[in-house]
């Protein structure tokens, strides 16, 4: 049994070099990118990072200009954001675009904040000449600097301190998959024996392992090329993305012997993973349905292509060929998406691949025509929605079915993570939750150069798993010929040769390992995935490091037993190493794991241990201490060290460790362990938090559950005013006020909050802290339990109170 008296997360109040995060004059030296590359102004003017051992490293200065907030000059030029996510030196620093916070990132790195967006700079890549952006999110290690006076010096060694809560549950995962659009249509044509082998790789659970497979529905070019050149895709994404279509006009016959390429590559899937799910999936409709006279899309890329009198035609043609599929072969796609990335300009004629625009409103109407002939088809398929490029996008787009009563003919709800910030990702989740619709991340992918790009979309996958909360995450691409950041093995179509690529043992560190019916739970470092097992006795950590050699100190503390070091298996990839056995960099301390981590690098551990899943009743325990953390944000905690109430990075100190007092109405005080109350002022046009030591009635508040495991926290006075990050931010230092509640049923993701224990709520049961006033250098024997240093104050043994002097 462990003792509840010895806090969880003491193991994480270490010394620590923390990075400057003021300075009180003009400072020359380098800014230094978490990669050990530095930045520099590029001869376009623009934000770039640059190796260290570039000839004529250009050092910035850091310049104070109030409010905490400073200059980033180079020469006579001033860093700026631009163009929304842009960074320019420009010649003046009047505007807030040219002003930046320093704040405390992880560890030794620090973050730089735009006072213009309240975004962060940052890079999409860790190699050097990459140009850097104003519109990160800060989580991100790409995301993250440090000073100083030689561009050579080594990037400090980073630690992520964090612990994991199997009490949380994220989501239930069903699993991981890739669309076959375009590969399978070239690789479908090669001996059955190469056949086999990829198809095993990919399905095979020592392989990827992918139970999902997106099958893409061609609408066909015009065989005549009478409104585009001929072989126009050649000249952008390659002639692998000319589909074939199973019709050449309106009352043509279907020609089934089309697509046989892909089809095979399905067929083998089935063939080697009964157990596998299909998404049958549209780019465009057939060319002589379109304005254009082309598949790739309209003259004017922003216009719709698919002409109104065709959309019953389209729909008769998109159900034709799933009721062929189930008919002649026995697969039965989940879902029919209709659209692809609709509401971009992405797609024209002679553009590089097939496309169809859609606005949102002709997506509900052609929704409209689709959803009855499908359900009339008798086929279980339904539709799933709409495949957006950006999750911000996916998110509007969700809102405008909603308000027109349109959800509810959708049975999944899809979107691409190509771009998009972490709290689009959040409200995208909601939405689905709200409706009750299944969710799928159904396409993603990323460039950049070697291990470097292919940890960034790993971060990326962790991202969309930990705030999306997918059932299903789906790779773009499987084979790639130019690239080994786009896909997990490249090979030469023509000459049917392949081989894995770095990337492949990347993405097996998460599919192989969290697989069909693991539950994703709560672990508190951006750089890190969790999940369990049905069975309830494994736990399964990634643990990412895209930086400089460093460590993941992970508190294990709330399972029901220890890690056995003899008993764990760990895994890693780095640009040396491909899925080796890493168990030598694991150290076991009781409940504490210390896993050391190579520069660019990602390891899983799988570690045999006892984990209970509980639900809200059984969560929020009175007595225990809980971490705040906000949906979107989950690197973030509520903290006070005074009156003030603010989010800030985690770092389990006493501002953040808010014990639960359950009172006889209901209603439950948070009060930190540094003795301080929330406390919810009221006055008849405004409102505001605090914290007090002074009780008041106003620290009374209701937790009430908005979708498990976020809940809303309120102020007991008619549960109308709750709980609200300021202006919707997640950024360290922003301030959480109270905010009312116009609308019952509807809640901000900005307004919901995780409770994370740091003490299992069994633990209550036997020794519970009920008020605590100060810190006395003491042991102290309670009830035959040696605890030492406790704090003075009323505990509860086994239902008897004992008093602490």
């Amino acid at each position: 049994m462990k003792n509840s008296l010895i806090y969880v997360a003491l193991f994480l109040f270490v010394v620590q070099t923390w990075a400057q995060t003021s300075f009180k004059e003009a400072t020359t030296l380098y800014l230094m990118h978490s990669s050990g590359n530095h930045l520099e102004k590029g001869s376009d003017n623009a934000g770039w990072i640059e190796s260290p051992t570039k000839s004529n490293p250009q050092q910035i200065t850091i310049k104070p200009v109030g409010q905490g907030y400073y200059t980033i000059q180079s020469g006579n030029l001033y860093l700026s954001l631009a163009d929304q996510w842009n960074s320019k030196f420009i010649t003046s620093f009047s505007g807030d675009e040219a002003k930046w916070a320093i704040e405390q990132g992880q560890g030794a790195f620090i973050k730089l904040r735009c006072k213009a967006n309240n975004k962060y700079l940052g890079t999409d890549s860790n190699s050097a000449h990459q140009k850097v952006y104003t519109d990160k999110s800060g989580s991100d290690m790409k995301h993250q600097w440090y000073f100083s006076d030689n561009v050579r010096q080594t990037p400090p060694s980073d630690t992520a301190r964090y612990i994991v809560s199997p009490q949380v549950v994220r989501q239930h995962f069903d699993g991981w998959g890739v669309s076959l659009c375009w590969w399978a249509g070239q690789c479908g044509k090669w001996s059955d024996k190469k056949i086999d082998e990829i198809v095993t790789w990919l399905t095979s659970p020592t392989g990827l392992n992918y139970s999902h497979f997106r099958y893409n529905i061609g609408g066909g070019d015009d065989p005549e090329n009478r409104h585009c050149d001929q072989h126009h895709m050649g000249k952008g994404k390659g002639l692998r993305a000319e589909m074939e279509g199973f019709k050449d006009f309106s009352g043509d016959e279907y020609h089934w012997d089309r697509d046989a390429a892909q089809r095979k590559i399905m067929l083998k899937i089935k063939e080697k993973r009964p157990d596998a799910i299909f998404e049958a999936f549209s780019n465009s409709c057939p060319f002589y349905m379109t304005y254009s006279g082309c598949v790739s899309g309209n003259a004017d890329g922003g216009k719709d292509n698919l002409r109104p009198e065709y959309y019953e035609e389209f729909a008769h043609y998109l159900v034709d060929v799933c009721k062929y599929y189930k008919e002649e072969y026995g697969i039965e796609f989940k879902t029919l998406e209709p659209f692809n990335e609709s509401v971009t300009n992405y797609w024209y004629a002679n553009g590089s691949q097939e496309g169809c625009h859609f606005d949102y409103e002709s997506q509900i109407k052609f929704v409209r025509v689709l959803e009855p002939i499908l359900r009339e088809s008798g086929l279980n398929t339904v539709i799933s929605a709409a495949d957006e490029t950006n999750v911000g996008m996916a998110v509007e787009g969700f809102k405008r079915f909603i308000s027109a009563n349109a959800d509810g003919l959708v049975g999944q709800w899809n979107t691409h993570t190509y771009s998009g910030s972490n709290v689009d990702r959040a409200r995208f989740c909601q939405l689905a939750h709200q409706t009750g619709k299944d969710l799928w991340m159904s396409e993603t992918g990323a460039g950049g150069n070697g291990i470097g790009g292919n940890l960034s979309m790993a971060q990326r996958l962790i991202d969309d798993m930990r705030y999306i909360q997918p059932e299903a995450w789906i790779d773009w691409q499987y084979m790639e010929e130019a690239n080994d950041q786009w896909c997990t093995i490249r090979g030469s179509f023509a000459n049917q040769t392949y081989q894995k690529v770095k990337n492949f043992y990347v993405r097996q560190q998460c599919s192989r390992f969290i697989k069909q019916g693991f539950d994703i739970i709560t672990s508190l470092s951006p750089q890190s995935l969790a999940a369990v097992n049905e069975a309830r006795d494994t736990l399964v950590l990634i643990a990412l490091n895209e930086g400089a050699a460093g460590a993941h100190v992970i508190d294990l503390s709330l399972f029901s037993e220890q890690p056995v070091r003899s008993k764990i298996r760990a895994y890693r990839t780095s640009e040396t190493e491909n899925l080796v056995n890493a168990l030598s960099s694991v150290k076991v301390d009781n409940s504490t794991i210390t896993l050391s981590m190579p520069a660019q690098s990602i390891t899983t551990l799988v570690i045999p241990i006892r984990s209970e899943t509980v639900g809200m009743n059984d969560l929020l325990v009175d007595g225990c201490e809980y971490l705040i953390i906000p949906r979107q944000e989950t690197s973030m905690a509520v903290s006070a060290k005074s009156s003030k109430v603010t989010l800030e990075n985690v770092d389990y100190g006493d501002a953040q460790r808010w014990r639960l007092s359950l009172q006889d109405d209901g209603t439950y005080i948070f009060r930190n362990a540094l003795g301080l109350c929330l406390t919810a002022h009221r006055a008849a046009n405004s409102s505001a938090l605090t914290a007090s030591r002074n009780y008041s009635k106003e620290q009374n508040f209701y937790i009430d559950e908005v979708d498990y495991p976020y809940f809303k926290i309120l102020a007991s006075r008619g549960r109308s005013h709750g709980l609200d990050l300021v202006n919707a931010s997640s950024n360290a230092g922003t301030t959480i006020d109270i905010y009312l509640y116009s609308d019952g049923n509807t809640t901000p993701t900005h307004r919901q909050w995780m409770l994370v224990p740091l003490t299992s709520p069994s633990d209550t049961d036997d020794i519970r802290i009920v008020h605590t006033e100060d810190q006395s250098d003491y042991s102290y024997d309670i009830n035959g339990y040696q605890v030492s240093n406790p704090k003075r104050g009323l505990y509860i043994k086994n239902g008897k109170k004992i008093l602490v002097k």
